[in-house]
């Protein structure tokens, strides 16, 4: 049902009973476009449901419990996605980290350099990502610029050549 904001304000009472009905909705217009509803709390709480639904997860049907809620505090997904102790993700991760220093090993040992990063105390500040990155660009600022003139200077050339 639509009806104009003008209207509903002399029958709010009984469009308040009308929205009581989960399956009656009020659409209330203004210049002929849809700006406000009446609706159930019924109906509501359903919309807040599937938006809290959209938003943390569905429920399980059988516990009420989200996703993710029912997890004892003292667990964590481990490596697998399983649900581990923190203690047993720690390992996991002192395993992974202990098989990137094997590659790196192999790598300085088959001559090729190693990638960085991957073992405790080996992450590099914000600061230091930061300098990496300005002299980074700074380089290729200059293999720009080197190319630039060395385009020039054989542009020179030939102009002069043709000349």
């Amino acid at each position: 049902m639509e009806i104009t904001v003008t209207d509903a304000r002399c029958q709010l009472g009984h469009l308040v009973t009308r929205a009581q009905d989960p399956w009656q909705r009020i659409i209330l217009t203004r210049h002929g476009r849809p700006v406000a509803a009446l609706m159930s709390m019924e109906e509501a709480e359903r919309i807040w449901q599937l938006q809290n639904d959209r938003l943390y997860g569905p429920r399980n049907p059988l516990t009420g419990v989200r996703w993710g809620q029912g997890k004892a505090r003292d667990m964590v997904f481990g490596k697998n996605g399983r649900l581990v102790t923190w203690r047993e993700a720690a390992l996991q991760v002192q395993e992974v980290q202990r098989n990137r220093r094997e590659e790196r090993e192999v790598l300085l040992r088959g001559g090729l350099e190693p990638v960085t990063g991957g073992e405790l105390g080996e992450v590099p500040s914000w600061t230091e990502l930061l300098w990496r990155m300005w002299r980074e660009f700074m380089e290729r600022r200059e293999r720009r610029l080197k190319a630039e003139r060395m385009r020039a200077e054989i542009r020179a050339r030939a102009k002069a050549k043709g000349e």
